[in-house]
């Protein structure tokens, strides 16, 4: 089959095709994060799995600034490679990378001397904080790798070797199951092995895809840097929204965390990881398109290609949404079972659970369009749109419903304020893409960069 190009006609089918490798790569990522869960839960116990999803909020918020650097760098250098600036997009990628790499050791350093504060912040209990401290320091020293993992995952894509990311994906997960099987079940290392395992996996994911950055040969490659302060910028601003996503459903993770202790107890911040674990397993699909979508967006984008924009723009939609309702019935159907799977060892947080993962199921009716809509906005380059449908899909949204449906519903509004905060989110990018038409059909579309 033959390969398929930025520059080509994407119809319906050719973006499945196109994201496959993502949609792959999301899939094995959140399957191995289950995975990591089971060994924790099972071999260590249940407080220790409740330590680690209090932890790992705080340690995304990090991570996700490798996916904003990422993200709005594969944006703005596809935009570059539609212009036909090959030498400029390389450098822009290694400007960035370089940046990248000095921002993450401080941040890196930051994060693990300020664990014992930041396990007290998620509220982390005496019994809990000893995992929270373990596990955070360990994957501290492992941040860099994992930043710069989340930026060269949409780079790939960009470079067009998106199958390269799932290659890159699915040695992070074998290792991690393998090395978790070793030193949590096998050594009895506890949080440390299970922190080690999880860290020496995101090592290889950055180191593969930098060796392919490395080598000459390929059309996109690391060379001498630029300065330019104003495309980092570009490249921030771009970038913005995934950051803000991902923050969101940090913060937000949070947040539902302390409101489920209150209403449900310590089952309520079980209940909640099982859900998200699999509710991971089916937003994978609707990331990894939507991941896949930006550099083409950007690269039509920069050859003025109204038509293709249009026809990304309907035919992705429609994608998602036929998605929507395939993951819904999924996740319905299949709550119970799953349930089982993650919480078995406790009949309350099984039932709990699987309450919550049907409630919570309906939300996916809209979020694959959501999430597409978003990514949409970012391969244009328009990070401030991209940005208002982040921040209303993933914060604000969520975190108005979470205080304000309990005042109605009791302890299933929390469940239900996913479904809700999607609604507002689906009526913002409604409002963009309607003021991006009037673009379109005026003809005022961004003008290339001028070359510094």
């Amino acid at each position: 089959m033959k390969k398929i190009q930025l520059s080509d006609h994407f119809t319906l089918s050719k973006i499945l095709l196109f994201a496959l490798p993502s949609i792959g790569m999301q899939l094995v990522d959140n399957t191995y994060q289950i995975a990591d869960g089971y060994f924790i839960s099972n071999y260590i116990g249940e407080a220790a799995f409740e330590a680690e999803n209090l932890i790992v909020p705080p340690l995304l918020i990090v991570m996700s600034v490798g996916l904003m650097f990422g993200t709005g760098a594969s944006a703005l250098i596809a935009k570059e490679l539609g212009e036909d600036r090959k030498e400029r997009a390389k450098e822009l990628l290694s400007m960035i990378i370089m940046v990248l790499a000095a921002v993450s050791i401080l941040l890196s350093a930051a994060l693990y001397f300020l664990m014992p504060t930041i396990s007290r912040w998620v509220g982390a209990s005496e019994a809990m904080m000893e995992d929270c401290i373990i596990y955070g320091r360990v994957l501290a020293f492992f941040m860099p790798f994992q930043m710069l993992s989340m930026a060269f995952h949409p780079l790939l894509i960009t470079a067009e070797r998106p199958g390269l990311g799932l290659v890159t994906t699915i040695s992070n997960a074998v290792a991690n199951i393998l090395l978790d099987w070793a030193f949590v079940a096998g050594f009895g290392w506890g949080m440390k092995g299970a922190a080690i395992a999880t860290g020496l996996a995101w090592m290889i994911s950055a180191i593969i895809p930098m060796i392919f950055f490395c080598k000459p040969k390929n059309p996109l490659h690391f060379v001498h840097p630029c300065r330019d302060i104003r495309s980092l910028g570009q490249t921030l601003y771009n970038g913005a929204s995934e950051m803000v996503d991902a923050i969101s459903y940090a913060v937000v993770a949070l947040i539902y965390n302390l409101r489920l202790l209150h209403f449900l107890g310590d089952d309520g911040v079980g209940a909640y990881a099982v859900s998200e674990y699999v509710g991971g397993l089916f937003i994978a699909v609707f990331y990894g398109i939507s991941m896949s979508i930006v550099p083409v967006v950007g690269y039509h984008l920069g050859t003025k290609n109204v038509k293709e924009l249009q026809s990304l723009r309907r035919s992705g939609l429609l994608l998602m949404g036929g998605f929507g309702l395939l993951m819904t019935g999924l996740s319905f159907t299949l709550a119970d079972p799953i349930s089982r799977l993650v919480g078995g060892y406790n009949q309350e947080l099984t039932n709990l659970s699987t309450q919550a993962l049907r409630i919570i199921s309906f939300s996916f009716l809209l979020s694959g369009i959501t999430t597409y809509s978003s990514s949409y906005f970012t391969g244009l380059n328009q990070g401030g749109a991209s940005l208002a449908i982040a921040t209303v899909k993933g914060f604000a949204g969520p975190l108005a419903m979470v205080f304000l449906l309990p005042l109605f519903m009791g302890a299933n509004g929390l469940w239900y304020s996913a479904l809700a905060a999607e609604i507002l989110a689906l009526l913002t990018a409604v409002i963009f893409f309607s003021w991006w038409k009037k673009k379109e059909q005026s003809g005022d579309l961004p003008m290339p960069a001028e070359d510094d």
